[in-house]
């Protein structure tokens, strides 16, 4: 299984990271551990580590939500036969649809 991050994934990941480092390292390490963890998630069975995106009017087959535990994020993926590709971690109280654009092929 090959896996993609898309270059805004590490961003988003450091964004959220640093918000939370201003309110504690220790709560900094354990939203990024709880990411590291869904990751290696995926990773290892990336059909059975998230549900489908449900859009509410449509569920998106291509796509995957991988809820973290303890904190109010998902990680929005996509997976194929033989590739992952992780688009990004999501505030769970944002509208996925403007997080799509991610996962359109360039010049379509």
């Amino acid at each position: 299984m090959r896996v993609i991050f898309h270059p805004d994934f590490p961003k988003d990941v450091r964004k959220f990271e640093a918000d939370y480092a201003r309110i504690s390292e220790g709560l900094a390490a354990r939203f990024r551990n709880e990411v590291d963890d869904a990751v290696d998630m995926i990773k290892s069975a990336p059909f059975r580590a998230g549900h489908y995106l449900n859009l509410g009017s449509k569920i998106v087959r291509g796509l995957r939500r991988r809820n973290l535990r303890a904190f109010p994020f998902f990680l929005l993926y996509g997976a194929d036969g033989d590739r992952v590709i992780l688009g990004a971690v999501i505030p769970s109280r944002s509208d996925p649809l403007t997080w799509l654009t991610r996962f359109e092929e360039p010049g379509a």
